[in-house]
């Protein structure tokens, strides 16, 4: 018990500190005595002070922990999906490939593949948008390859043909199906791999007066003729879903900005983009359509 002199006096507010009244300094005379309960005061305020801060920073930890979502491969939908990055974190694979195997079914049986096969670096998520929008227009070109085409012996280019609708429209996905201006202009095959046909027919209608590459090359991310890095993720498409439905197809704002004249009708694809862009947290893209 301590010995030190005491006397009445103003009493210090309580302090959360002072377990009981050996604690109290007030009152306390003896400047040696004072000062060590002073400092025992102190010490344990300093304790409590770092034990919050620690609980804080363990709080906002987690909370950024569960919010955080990464994009990564799903190797059994093809396609990109943003999912939890501790999800992600369980099943890297750093030996894994940026472009998939050969599909299962041409090669021997082996043990199936983890669903995720990797988190992607932003440099890798970069190639593999152009990658899933080339994979979903060869998709697409496999779906209309089955209506057959009839090439047309007077036009100039041996790869313009006119696409016949089918006597079974079910072979193809709806979006897919041919247009009536499909099966009357010539025209090349990468026009029926749009999958929307108001789009399909915009193009149609002004063949000659635009530079076909160019819409082309926008439409893939420049995989093939290149862009600078920080304008491939400004001048293309992104396919997040089946690659018949337009609903997952994402325009960036650079190319709704310069091929807007082509998406006259397709209000639909404005929507859907931004549907997708707020899902990332990013701003709508406003754009009147022609």
């Amino acid at each position: 018990m301590s010995t030190a002199s005491r006397v009445r006096g103003t009493p210090v507010p309580k302090l959360p500190e002072i377990i009981d009244e050996e604690d109290d300094w007030s009152g306390v005379t003896d400047a040696v005595s004072r000062r060590r309960l002073q400092n025992r005061l102190n010490v344990r305020a300093y304790r409590r002070r770092k034990a919050r801060e620690l609980k804080e920073k363990a709080t906002v930890g987690h909370a950024i922990k569960i919010e955080s979502d990464i994009p990564c491969w799903i190797e059994a939908q093809q396609a990109i999906r943003l999912v939890p990055a501790s999800a992600a974190a369980k099943t890297n694979n750093p030996h894994a490939p940026l472009i998939p195997q050969i599909p299962s079914s041409m090669v021997p049986t082996r043990a199936p593949r983890p669903r995720i096969t990797f988190p992607l670096s932003s440099d890798h998520l970069i190639v593999l948008l152009q990658f899933n929008v080339l994979r979903a227009s060869l998709a697409n070109r496999n779906l209309v390859s089955q209506l057959g085409s009839t090439p047309v012996a007077e036009c100039s280019s041996a790869a313009e043909h006119v696409l016949p609708y089918p006597t079974n429209p079910r072979v193809v996905p709806p979006s897919l199906l041919p247009t009536t201006l499909q099966q009357a202009i010539p025209h090349e095959g990468w026009v029926d791999i749009i999958p929307h046909p108001v789009w399909r027919d915009n193009v149609l209608l002004a063949l000659g007066q635009f530079d076909e590459d160019a819409l082309w090359s926008d439409i893939m991310g420049g995989l093939f003729e290149g862009f600078p890095e920080s304008e491939i993720e400004h001048r293309g498409v992104i396919a997040w879903s089946p690659p018949w439905d337009a609903s997952g197809w994402e325009l960036s704002p650079g190319f709704v900005k310069k091929w807007g004249w082509c998406l006259r009708g397709c209000e639909d694809i404005l929507m859907i983009t931004n549907r997708w862009r707020q899902k990332r947290g990013d701003d709508p893209i406003v754009y009147e359509l022609p």
